[in-house]
């Protein structure tokens, strides 16, 4: 699930009511064309280049594993 939102000053407003206790991870982006173009983009600074072509293909790797018993 994805919620957008925004900062007013004083506490992080969301877009959309959540559950009460719900937990969240907020990731601020410097402008919104940044967003736009890839939320996945606002954490490519802390990417590792070396490991890029390794964790290309573990998800579903993990999804086998844990499913079919691989």
């Amino acid at each position: 699930m994805s919620i957008t939102g925004y900062y007013d000053g004083t506490a992080v407003r969301v877009d959309e009511p959540l559950p009460m206790d719900q937990k969240v991870i907020v990731i601020p982006i410097v402008n919104e064309m940044d967003f736009e173009k890839s939320a996945a983009g606002g954490l490519r600074k802390y990417a590792n280049p070396l490991l890029v072509e390794q964790e290309k293909d573990v998800w579903r790797k993990a999804a086998v594993k844990k499913h079919v018993g691989e």
